[in-house]
């Protein structure tokens, strides 16, 4: 039986190219997305078993339902990202504004986690992959609220990575410095080109060289392509 690969928020992005990646290893492929029809487009474009599930991430209760209605996940990979509220600097944040990051990109992960690390640790198996952006590491005023979100799931994943590190279980991360070709952030905000941007099948190029080498707490890539390791003792 194959294994199975998770990808919470999946986009046109990393998301496909990371479905993509693990299902040309002989995955089976589950998406979890908010928009049905976005989804169907997607498992379009990948070669393998594929399924998809319409969820926000932020309902807990509806997660709660995907990951039982997937079943046994052998690979999880979040990379969940929202851009169209309005983007806060430091003076003048708001809760909601910070709220709505912090559900998004920490407490959704978080959750998620305790959803399927008990079940991975009994097996002695399983793969934890998170996906944040650069101002997790590199503050960006501009997106204060985002950059205060990233940074607790990064401090997060250190944290786990070392807690499972005996448990068979493996958690890592990569940090994303820049706008993913194809993703719906190019679309909406670099529709025409004219600054550096990552390749998606290279990023998720890197979410399997974590998955594979599990030797690695944190990726960080950059436009350049250039990669900058975090290493750990696991």
């Amino acid at each position: 039986m194959s294994n199975t690969l998770a990808v919470f928020g999946a986009g046109s992005g990393l998301g496909l190219a990371t479905a993509r990646r693990f299902a040309r290893a002989g995955f089976r492929v589950a998406l979890v997305g908010r928009t049905p029809s976005k989804l169907d487009a997607l498992a379009d474009r990948i070669a393998g078993e594929t399924t998809t599930f319409a969820a926000d991430v932020t309902d807990h209760a509806r997660l709660a339902e995907v990951v039982a209605q997937i079943g046994e996940i052998d690979v999880v990979a979040f990379g969940a990202t929202g851009m169209d509220e309005v983007m806060a600097r430091p003076v003048g944040l708001d809760a909601a504004a910070l709220r709505f990051q912090l559900e998004l990109r920490l407490v959704a992960p978080v959750v998620l986690t305790g959803l399927v690390l008990p079940g991975m640790v009994a097996r002695g198996s399983g793969t934890l992959l998170y996906a944040t952006g650069t101002s997790a590491v590199e503050p960006v005023p501009m997106i204060s609220n985002v950059g205060a979100a990233a940074a607790g799931l990064r401090n997060y994943v250190h944290s786990l990575h070392a807690e499972i590190a005996d448990s068979g279980v493996y958690a890592g991360l990569l940090v994303v410095g820049g706008i993913v070709r194809g993703s719906e952030a190019q679309q909406r905000f670099v529709p025409d080109g004219g600054f550096p941007l990552l390749e998606p099948a290279d990023l998720a190029e890197r979410l399997w060289d974590l998955y594979t080498g599990r030797d690695q707490v944190e990726l960080v890539v950059k436009p350049e392509l250039s990669v900058a390791a975090g290493k750990t003792e696991s």
